[in-house]
């Protein structure tokens, strides 16, 4: 095939390398597309705006309906594409990028110019992306009854956690995520001021009034003067939420067992207003490394970091509050991590679930008598969730759950609460919050 038009030329070549170097990371090393994006993006600096945004959608597009393109896919290359062997013809490979950006409804040049050379119609206004995967099948030649169950690998829809709506799940599979910021408390209204002084769109939170939902924009938010003093955080509002569980008091001890690169570390911190002390730890220097910067940006000093192999705590001295943020299947994010889904497992969520049952009991020794442990995942899986909560208190009766309010409705929960991504346009996440008694 030759490469559409002329002026589009020189930005399809490079679709056409970014696609394959994405697919095959995504199957051959089982790695997120932002990450391999991003390496494309720094090997391939000649690539201009215009580039890395028709690059950015159709990458994401593909990656988000791959279970859908597919089903386009004869089974041999098929079984090909998912072991990391990108075969496809130049053809092939430009048929799937316009299949993935005319299922996104991108409305683009390049794009039109792809179905013009495909000899593909365009697409009605209204229609939606499980609408439009049917119409570009039926225009391929191909009688494929799409549905949105295909979006995931079936062993996902039966390990779902029965009190999600599947359909209402899978549907907010197809949609974009959202960017949600945490403003600090008392920088709020000079963050939200120099968001609109940046022309940067903005939503409030009606449930948190430090959550706020940033609309695309030209401005780039991290060059503001309030993100570089540490006035507000990238962070989900269900993170932002499982944060709220924890309810970190000033004075406290806490300990923030998988820390990560420290999101839910610095809510602590601002919820604790720097008084007490905060431990954060993680198998990964570098993700601690990351916390610091972080950490001395935000001007919080109560934070210490300390990598830890996760063995069994063996301190001296325990801590009024334990979060166990869990590694785990990613279920959650799969909205954010599009394409991940296709790597996992049934029996990858066996190891997580036997890792966090691991972590739960080298870390409960660390909740002093009287103090909470608060456990969380970004998982859709009862397995991970609620049925983790349940076999870990039948090994520790000396914890019981404990009652808190629902950072997002206020309503009191039984120790429980999943935080339902296509009610609150977010990732899902579950936590619980447990008492050790006295």
């Amino acid at each position: 095939m030759e490469l559409a038009i002329g002026k589009f030329r020189a930005q399809l070549v490079s679709l056409e390398a970014a696609l394959r170097q994405v697919l095959s990371g995504l199957f051959g090393r089982k790695l997120p597309p932002d990450r391999l994006l991003n390496d494309f993006f720094r090997a391939n600096r000649r690539c201009g705006s215009r580039d890395r945004r028709l690059i950015s959608a159709a990458t994401y597009a593909l990656c988000r309906y791959w279970g859908w393109l597919r089903r386009l896919l004869d089974k041999k290359l098929l079984s090909d594409v998912e072991q990391g062997e990108i075969l496809f013809s130049r053809r092939e490979m430009m048929t799937l990028a316009c299949g993935a950006l005319f299922i996104a409804g991108e409305e683009n040049d390049c794009r039109r110019a792809l179905c013009r050379e495909l000899d593909i119609g365009d697409f009605a206004p209204g229609t939606t992306p499980l609408d439009r995967a049917g119409i570009f099948s039926a225009a391929l030649g191909q009688k494929i009854a799409f549905s949105l169950y295909d979006l995931v690998p079936d062993f996902a829809l039966t390990a779902m956690d029965e009190c999600l709506p599947r359909e209402k799940v899978l549907e907010t599979l197809t949609r974009r995520p959202p960017m949600w910021l945490r403003l600090r408390e008392a920088r709020r209204d000079e963050v939200l001021a120099a968001l609109r002084d940046a022309e940067i769109p903005f939503e409030e939170c009606d449930f948190l009034p430090t959550a706020v939902r940033a609309m695309p924009s030209k401005s780039n938010l991290f060059t503001l003067e309030s993100f570089r003093r540490g006035d507000f955080e990238v962070q989900d509002l269900a993170s932002q939420a499982i944060g709220r569980v924890a309810s970190a008091k000033p004075g406290e001890r806490w300990f923030d067992a998988c820390a990560g690169a420290g999101g839910k570390t610095l809510l602590l911190a601002e919820m604790m207003k720097n008084r007490g002390t905060i431990q954060a730890g993680d198998i990964r220097q570098n993700a601690l490394d990351a916390l610091k910067l972080r950490a001395r940006r935000a001007g919080f000093s109560n934070i210490f970091t300390k990598v830890h192999d996760g063995a069994a705590w063996k301190g001296r001295h325990p801590f009024d509050g334990v979060l166990v943020d869990a590694p785990c299947s990613g279920s959650g994010v799969w909205r954010r991590n599009a394409g991940c889904q296709w790597h996992l497992s049934s029996d990858d969520i066996g190891s997580y679930v036997a890792r966090q049952s691991e972590i739960l009991d080298h870390f409960a020794a660390a909740v002093k008598p009287g103090g909470v442990l608060v456990y969380s995942t970004c998982s859709l899986f009862h397995a991970e969730n609620g049925d983790q909560v349940a076999r870990f208190l039948d090994r520790h009766p000396e914890f019981e759950l404990e009652d808190f309010a629902h950072p997002l409705m206020g309503e009191t929960l039984p120790g429980t609460m999943t935080v339902a991504g296509e009610n609150f346009d977010c990732d899902w996440m579950f936590s619980s919050r447990m008492r050790r008694k006295a």
